[in-house]
């Protein structure tokens, strides 16, 4: 049997060296339990020029296409392996539900990463501005409903998207299941050091990631605190602003880390804010600070909603600055409510969102599949 991958970008365009992403590591860790059942891997995605890339657990084919995403471009992924699949046997797996391009009669399955389109605009609108806008939300969200009905399975990983896609769908055909993200989990809680209350941002610097709302509330409690230090880790299109706000402040720290050793950079961190705007599943820098035993603050957007209870294992705001502030605030004063949201955040994601957890239950859909295909 053999599972035939479709995604845009797993590897660079040139075939050389592995893109960088959150779908990307998703899929690497796929593929070993796609193995597991039985599968042999063969990923498709488009290059700059045709390749095929040979590793030891799976192939890479790069189709050549002078456009990056889009429906074209997922046709032509699909136009590439549908002569090497078995209809009666392989797996035809879609690394992004936005790769779905048209039925195909083997066994399906696609991985819905989280609502992407509810990312509010950042400026005033005219009426016309705002009906285009609203529009345009419109269709996103109903060619993602069109796309999803023509796979057998659609691996959520949060309830967010099912909850939308019921309301909204009055006869959804496809099955959903949901499988959360994962993080890898340290055998026991982290210790922080009582002496000093550090805080950490950890994301790609982007608006929606919450990177002026972060910086807006951290620039005010630097002004009025001198007990904290803050760290804040990553790049993106968004660094000026950060940096034109918090470069001033001795207590500021700048970095950059690789996904690998996120884990390392929350170790030693007492509270992690996680303020996204909009665009987001089960969020891995949230999982990540919490398996790190931080202390966490995170809004009431996409799968956030299914990881925090609000008072146990982490305080959820509003994507506001002055619910930030509060909640920074409350934190930072009250030892023992940082020390119960540390222990409980650990505790959760432990019992919850190991990988072990989400590898027996993509086994378990993988077979669903395969049994129902036979039927």
């Amino acid at each position: 049997m053999h599972a035939h991958v479709i995604y845009f970008n797993f590897l660079k365009p040139d075939g050389n060296g592995m893109s960088i992403g959150g779908i990307q590591t998703y899929l690497t860790h796929l593929i070993p339990v796609l193995q597991q059942c039985g599968y042999s891997v063969t990923i498709y995605q488009r290059s700059c020029e045709d390749f095929h890339k040979d590793f030891t657990d799976y192939d890479v084919y790069g189709v050549g296409c002078s456009l990056n995403y889009g429906p074209k471009v997922a046709m032509a992924l699909l136009n590439a392996a549908l002569p090497h699949i078995d209809m009666s046997t392989d797996l035809l797996l879609y690394g992004c539900e936005t790769c779905i391009t048209k039925k195909v009669p083997c066994k399906t399955i696609a991985i819905q990463h989280g609502i992407s389109w509810d990312v509010p605009l950042t400026y005033e609108l005219s009426k016309f501005r705002y009906l285009k806008a609203y529009i345009g939300k419109g269709y996103r969200a109903w060619e993602t409903m069109r796309r999803v009905n023509k796979v057998d399975h659609l691996v959520c990983v949060d309830h967010n998207f099912v909850n939308w896609h019921k309301a909204v769908a009055p006869y959804p055909e496809v099955k959903h299941v949901v499988i959360p993200n994962f993080t890898i989990i340290p055998d026991s809680q982290p210790q922080k050091n009582e002496k000093t209350l550090n805080i950490i941002f950890a994301r790609r610097f982007f608006i929606h990631r919450g990177t002026r709302l972060f910086a807006n509330v951290a620039e005010r409690i630097l002004m009025e605190r001198k007990d904290v230090q803050i760290t804040v880790a990553g790049t993106g299109p968004d660094a000026d602003y950060m940096h034109d706000k918090l470069d001033r402040f001795k207590n500021v720290l700048f970095t950059t880390f690789d996904s690998n050793d996120s884990l390392d950079i929350h170790r030693d961190k007492d509270i992690a804010v996680v303020p996204t705007i909009g665009s987001e599943g089960t969020s891995l820098s949230l999982l990540e600070a919490m398996a790190s035993g931080c202390a966490v603050i995170c809004t009431n957007v996409g799968g956030m909603t299914n990881i925090v209870l609000n008072g146990y294992n982490g305080l959820m705001i509003s994507p506001e600055e002055e619910e930030l502030y509060r909640a920074l605030n409350q934190i930072l004063d009250n030892n023992q409510l940082r020390s119960s949201l540390q222990k409980h955040a650990y505790a959760t994601i432990r019992s919850s969102f190991s990988l072990a957890k989400w590898q027996e239950k993509w086994i378990e859909v993988i077979n669903k599949a395969h049994v129902n295909h036979i039927r």
